[in-house]
């Protein structure tokens, strides 16, 4: 009966890896990270974000807490791979959205942003000559209303920007201070999607090497 469970459960993740393309996601053991990208974002509830011109210097301190506080927003850890950190592209485009029409009150389901819409933003990256595959956290949204942010952890090859896989994570913000109270809910995605890839891919490893 065991056995017939763990045939079972090894052809729900081979069909997974086949129908996504991820089999390269599970045997790369170095990923390149590539930071927040806010540039599809959108912040639901005026009282939480009542100042539109934070937003933009926001995103830069975000994504710097992989920097700063890497100890802590530790994604190489959490991921269980050997990662490198190259915030810059991120940052630039995250430099030149306009967040001043983002902020809403209206019920939005969430997450917003479509298989369509990932693979949009990914083909829009700059074209890379390096081979490996990056994985990019793109934020959906941060909900005050909710006190919640929604993310996608999107991986892909460098060189055609086809995803190879993509699944969305939630975090619980908490805390004082715009910064830390939504910083507090990317740990807790970190965590719980660093969880979900280590192990699955571990499964991968351990059942096809």
């Amino acid at each position: 009966m065991k056995k017939f469970f763990l045939l079972v459960f090894i052809g729900i993740i081979t069909a997974n890896l086949q129908a996504q393309n991820s089999v390269e996601v599970y045997k790369t053991r170095s990923i390149t990270f590539l930071g927040l990208d806010y540039t599809g974002a959108i912040f639901v509830g005026t009282k939480g974000f009542n100042d539109p011109a934070a937003l933009k210097p926001l995103t830069q301190s975000w994504n710097s807490l992989f920097i700063t506080e890497h100890n802590k927003y530790n994604v190489q850890k959490a991921f269980k791979v050997l990662t490198s950190v190259e915030l810059d592209m991120v940052s630039k485009r995250n430099e030149q959205t306009d967040f001043s029409n983002r902020i809403t009150d209206k019920h939005i389901e969430l997450p917003h942003l479509t298989r369509s819409d990932l693979e949009a933003m990914i083909s829009s990256y700059p074209e890379s000559t390096d081979k490996g595959v990056s994985l990019v956290f793109i934020v959906d949204a941060y909900d005050k209303t909710s006190a919640t942010a929604y993310y996608h952890f999107v991986f892909f090859d460098n060189l055609t920007k086809k995803i190879l896989l993509s699944y969305s994570v939630t975090g619980s913000a908490v805390g004082g201070g715009l910064r830390n109270y939504w910083a507090n809910a990317c740990y807790e995605a970190i965590i719980k999607g660093g969880r979900y890839y280590s192990s699955t891919a571990d499964f991968y490893r351990n059942y096809t090497e």
